[in-house]
């Protein structure tokens, strides 16, 4: 049983989890897929290319447990490169950099009302955080972006010194930044490399929404608890701590 009264700080991944997942990343995958694929001169092998890191552009369907659901983009740009071989674009790097900062500072689509929600939070005395897998700089932009940067005590991506997701860096530098013990801590994500973040770095709880590329079913053997998105969490945490003890 989590001890809800006893959690201080909430670490959030950043796609699937504030911004809607599908809506803002399916077409910034296929963008730099294409890309990719035309820098090699092989436009054929861009649907090749997101089968291989999770998404059937054909049937518009995607491995919730695959790269494009969850890995780095090092991660991603290093099995592009052993699909193509040899024929990879020497500017992979730039390409992906390219398209993935065109889409992430677009119009990109939260997945609640946010600037209250986290205002909300943190007037109850929680510590706030974002963790993702995506780069620091996007991240920030995200934040400020939502209108909560100013709310947040930390915010950092997998280049930020710390390495990626599932390892406990992102989350352990949470607890140092925001003074906090890591069982005081709750991780709130979309994906199993949350909950395994959670559980390396020695969380209180993990925390999954269903506003990314998994079902509830999917994640429920990973995760301490299961809500529909992060409007849900006052909900959640006040009921809790009204029985457990209110913090602040």
């Amino acid at each position: 049983m989590t001890d809800w009264g006893s959690i201080k700080g909430l670490l959030f991944d950043k796609d699937g989890t504030l911004i809607d997942f599908f809506a803002t990343w399916m077409p910034a995958y296929c963008a730099v897929a294409d890309s990719i694929a035309e820098g090699a001169s092989m436009p054929e092998r861009a649907d090749a290319l997101l089968l291989a890191a999770g998404y059937d552009r054909g049937n518009d369907r995607l491995d919730a447990g695959s790269l494009l659901a969850g890995g780095t983009n090092e991660e991603l740009i290093a099995l592009w490169q052993g699909v193509l071989g040899d024929a990879s674009p020497a500017d992979i790097h730039q390409r992906v950099d390219l398209v993935f900062t065109e889409f992430a500072t677009g119009e990109v689509r939260p997945t609640a009302e946010m600037p209250g929600l986290m205002q909300a939070m943190h007037e109850r005395g929680y510590a706030l955080g974002i963790a993702t897998n995506d780069d620091t700089l996007t991240a920030h932009w995200t934040a400020e972006h939502l209108g909560i940067a100013h709310l947040m005590a930390f915010v950092i991506g997998a280049d930020g010194g710390h390495g990626g997701k599932p390892g406990p860096g992102m989350g352990l530098a949470f607890c140092e930044k925001a003074k906090l013990e890591p069982p005081q801590v709750a991780m709130v994500g979309d994906s199993a490399a949350d909950a395994k973040m959670a559980r390396a770095a020695g969380f209180g709880a993990a925390l999954s929404v269903c506003t990314g590329a998994a079902s509830a079913q999917e994640l429920a053997p990973y995760f301490d608890t299961v809500i529909d998105s992060v409007a849900d969490l006052p909900g959640l945490l006040w009921q809790n701590n009204s029985a457990s003890g209110t913090i602040g």
